[in-house]
């Protein structure tokens, strides 16, 4: 782990690790601890319970996931959807753990947690699907059911959480391209490949 950190938000990192694997109740304290290196004891010195800590990494997600407006409203409807799919898969490839506790686990979580992680993918998912339908009803975009062409983009960019790791062959701005072009090949729009900063 990255040693500048502080040490609990060390710690939280390793314990997403363990909780996405392994979900809140699979989890057991002396993994988090065997894996950040000290004895389940010391836990307590940064965290009050397990419970404790899943709620600090639950609010770390929410904070990660609140990106902002995903696109400005002004741009040409296959800029808005490049541009919505290319930050939304940024943020999954620079966080894929975080927010992969997202789509394995919150989303079948009761409580609050859990409705907000339905929350949260449900208007992904309706924002894909009005800017399909209104590219379709300009022609840019080929006809199709938009309902199922949101959940094809929505469910590959959330599988993403479950290969990716940083530090691959391709950084996150080579993947959200990739992810861009397929995107718009996929509505029927030849993509114009944004230059990355590798390549610039």
């Amino acid at each position: 782990m990255a040693r500048h950190l502080p040490r609990d938000d060390e710690i939280l990192k390793i314990a997403a690790e363990v909780f996405f694997e392994q979900g809140y109740n699979g989890a057991k304290l002396e993994d988090i601890a065997k894996q950040a290196g000290i004895v389940k004891g010391s836990l307590y010195h940064y965290f009050e319970s397990k419970e404790h800590m899943y709620e600090r990494l639950i609010d770390e997600v929410k904070s990660l996931a609140d990106i902002g407006a995903e696109a400005k409203s002004d741009l040409p409807v296959e800029d808005r959807l490049a541009e919505i799919v290319r930050r939304r898969v940024e943020l999954v490839v620079r966080n894929p753990v975080e927010i992969g506790i997202i789509s394995r686990h919150l989303v079948r979580m009761d409580g609050k947690a859990g409705e907000w992680a339905r929350s949260y993918r449900r208007n992904f998912l309706h924002g894909l699907r009005d800017i399909i339908e209104e590219g379709q009803a300009t022609g840019t975009f080929r006809p199709g059911d938009p309902d199922v062409l949101a959940t094809f983009i929505l469910g590959t960019i959330t599988v993403i959480t479950e290969w990716y790791r940083p530090g691959g062959r391709l950084g996150a701005e080579e993947i959200a391209e990739e992810m861009v072009a397929f995107v718009l090949q996929g509505v029927g729009v030849r993509p114009t490949r944004r230059r990355t900063r590798s390549q610039r």
